[in-house]
């Protein structure tokens, strides 16, 4: 056993196999989040408006958080279980049931049940969450710590981003081909379940293959993101590393929680308040995640003259600002832009933030730290139930993005105690390994590069 697993760690095919499951989880997580913004984005909680009626927005906050209750509920144990199986095992038994739920989903549609509905909800989010965590995770092992775990992790994003740009884009072909742009609920079913069509894509997931972290191997055993001498410093009885990461991981629950009240609304902001038809929607969602891809370049360069966490803090204030902003402007030619910007900011911190916690955390508990996140999903989505019941009881969305940025302003103090505990001195980031120089999603040794709100 011992001599397989060192022919494992040693074999010359060890470097290309973490080249192609990077890649292979690129590919995959395209289609997977193409098919979520087309069949569950936008104009699907467009149609659960018109289902509901005068209840509208609280179901669309109720299919949000039940979403969110069942990635509670599958959060810690998919993550121990990631811990305690191969990944690329846990990534191929998903699939097929990710696949049933989907089915559900589209068949609630066409019948315009909402029971059913409910249920491919429940059991797309529970699949969906399990995957992307573990591909994440994954991505994080196949590259070495510090700067390339941040740019392979930041290529992932940018990934997600062109999926989101690509469902819109689609959606909007739909309608251009079909000559109808209206909120009925026969055109919203025909632009929603044409997603299905793409779901073939994910199916990339049965060619990757099962190799350990690239830290356990003797090319990868060197790297570090920071000093692990000093990470394992005790500071009431507690690591350091510990105590950084638990603060992250608060930081991001307490920015979800604001989030989840404000995003699921933004598009019916904009068709309630401003008139925007299907296809102009459309145009909008297909520039936003290009505006997030394009700050979020920007910030990985800003990352490398002012540091990570300077960067972080960085875009949060300014994101915040910009919302704040928002929640006061009137007219469209500034409300736009404002939206743009605002999103942009926020969630070019994520890729940077998940790099360094992955850096943070030692790899035989990455899976179960890594399901935190989905956790703060149901913070997100439960959140969401509560928008949706402001937004009507202010009647107006506006009420519910003041919350949001008063939300923002406090979790923004929680950076002073991460400053705090941030090692003044940290071990290069540049060293690359050899083993990834040519893997998907990491940068050349020239280049320095350094997901959500």
């Amino acid at each position: 056993m011992e001599m397989e697993i060192h022919q494992q760690l040693t074999g010359p095919d060890h470097a290309e196999a973490h080249r192609k499951n990077i890649l292979y989880a690129y590919i995959a997580l395209f289609f997977a989040v193409c098919v979520t913004g087309v069949t569950t984005g936008s104009l699907f909680d467009a149609l659960l408006l018109n289902i509901g009626g005068k209840d509208g927005n609280k179901l669309v906050g109720a299919v949000e958080s039940s979403r969110g209750l069942v990635q509670l509920g599958v959060a810690f144990p998919m993550g121990f279980l990631a811990d305690k199986v191969r990944r690329v095992k846990l990534l191929k038994v998903v699939v097929p049931v990710w696949t049933c739920g989907l089915a559900v989903v589209l068949l609630g549609l066409a019948m315009e049940y909402v029971p059913l509905m409910f249920v491919g909800i429940g059991l797309y989010a529970a699949c969906s969450q399990t995957w992307i965590n573990a591909a994440q995770v994954l991505v994080s092992e196949s590259a070495s710590p510090g700067e390339q775990r941040t740019t392979a992790l930041s290529r992932l994003a940018s990934t997600r981003l062109a999926a989101l740009a690509t469902g819109p884009a689609l959606q909007a072909c739909v309608l251009l081909l079909s000559g109808e742009n209206h909120w009925g609920n026969a055109l919203l079913q025909k632009v929603t379940i044409c997603g299905a069509l793409l779901w073939p894509g994910l199916f990339v997931t049965f060619r990757m293959k099962d190799v350990p972290a690239l830290e356990k191997t003797s090319s990868g055993a060197s790297q570090s993101g920071f000093d692990q001498d000093k990470m394992a410093e005790k500071l009431c009885k507690v690591q350091r590393r510990w105590w950084m990461a638990g603060i992250f991981e608060l930081l991001s629950l307490c920015t979800l929680m604001g989030a989840g009240m404000t995003i699921k609304f933004f598009p019916l902001f904009f068709r309630v308040d401003y008139h925007f038809t299907p296809l102009e929607l459309c145009i909008l969602n297909f520039a936003y995640p290009l505006c997030i891809s394009v700050m979020m370049e920007l910030c990985q360069r800003l990352s490398k003259r002012m540091g990570r966490l300077s960067a972080i803090a960085f875009f949060h204030f300014f994101g915040t600002l910009f919302l704040w902003a928002l929640s006061y402007s009137h007219p469209l030619l500034l409300v736009l832009p404002l939206f743009l910007l605002r999103g942009a900011l926020m969630n070019a911190r994520g890729p940077i933030v998940r790099a360094v916690v992955m850096d943070l955390v030692p790899s035989d508990a990455r899976g179960r730290w890594n399901s935190i996140q989905s956790m703060q999903a149901f913070s997100w989505s439960g959140s969401a139930a509560l928008g949706g019941y402001l937004a009507d009881l202010a009647g107006d969305y506006r009420f519910t993005f003041v919350v949001t940025a008063g939300i923002y302003s406090f979790t923004f103090l929680g950076y002073i105690p991460i400053a705090l505990l941030w090692p003044k001195r940290q071990k290069s980031e540049t060293a690359r390994s050899p083993s990834v120089q040519n893997a998907p999603g990491t940068s050349r040794p020239s280049e320095v590069v350094t997901p959500t709100p």
